[in-house]
């Protein structure tokens, strides 16, 4: 049963700055999702410019508020301009293995956890939360799963003119140990077509971003303006959906293509799951 753990006072929310607070109180349980509340005068997502999960002085969770906004209204997660929800699992999943698959596990290696959000813009703001944890995963169907961890990190790429261009997506090279990914965000207002290869084979490719976003809604995903997700758990299911780019998966080589109907500069986010030891 899942459980509802307040997290602890935000330190200097402040009209611009860094908000802190610090998460050991959660350190024992398996964290499926934060769902953080803006209130104040003046305070929305866009004036989120940066928020940042640190396991173990290392950054393992990085966004933006509209960003992640986007990406869990993809999701399916409804809208709400007074909250904002950092979902570490897959809440619209079809099994329970699917649904955990990246939780933070906190009883693996995990000795100290922050989270940051940079705040710009805002009037009079304020800032708290709530944390959903269970209990360690050590239901045996899970077993393969506890030592993965959700990652989300971003690279910007500037896109010159129209054209077919390969991504900068994070974590993506074999050759630098690749990873095991949910999905690829990229925000633009420009792509229209996108395509994947996987040891010169392709594994993912729409012809426009209306197909992509109809295929998407098929399944009970929320299009979202100027965002074009290449999700491989489109149907819910991570044992046959993810996209795995490590060598120990048999990959030698991957890439990823973007089309695009004019140049402009891009946001590429990743969802990744990996071992919090590779940080």
């Amino acid at each position: 049963m899942s459980k509802f753990i307040v997290l602890n006072p935000f330190q200097n929310v402040v009209a611009s700055g860094i908000a802190t607070t610090d998460l050991r109180h959660l350190l024992g349980t398996t964290i499926s999702r934060i769902q953080l509340r803006l209130g104040g005068t003046t305070f929305t997502k866009a004036m989120m410019t940066l928020i940042q999960l640190k396991a173990n002085g290392k950054v393992i969770w990085e966004s933006t508020g509209s960003r992640t906004d986007s990406r869990m209204q993809w999701r399916g997660i409804t809208a709400n301009a007074a909250f904002l929800s950092l979902d570490f699992t897959e809440v619209r999943a079809k099994t329970r293995a699917a649904q955990m698959a990246g939780a933070l596990d906190t009883t693996i290696g995990v000795r100290d956890l922050r989270l940051e959000v940079t705040i710009a813009g805002a009037t009079a703001p304020t800032l708290d939360g709530v944390a959903e944890v269970n209990d360690p995963q050590i239901d045996a169907n899970l077993a393969g799963l506890r030592p993965l961890i959700a990652r989300v990190h971003f690279f910007t790429q500037t896109i010159g003119a129209a054209g077919t261009f390969p991504l900068l997506v994070p974590h993506f090279d074999p050759n630098a140990g690749g990873s095991i990914f949910k999905r690829i965000v990229v925000f633009s207002a420009n792509m229209t077509g996108a395509r994947v290869e996987r040891n010169g084979i392709r594994e993912f490719e729409v012809l426009s971003a209306a197909q992509n976003n109809y295929m998407g809604i098929e399944y009970g995903r929320t299009t979202q303006a100027s965002v074009f997700p290449l999700d491989f758990m489109l149907d819910g299911f991570i044992e046959s959906g993810v996209l795995d780019t490590r060598p120990a998966a048999k990959c030698s080589n991957a890439i990823a293509y973007g089309t695009f109907s004019a140049g402009e500069t891009i946001t590429v986010e990743a969802e990744t799951l990996e071992p919090l030891d590779v940080y």
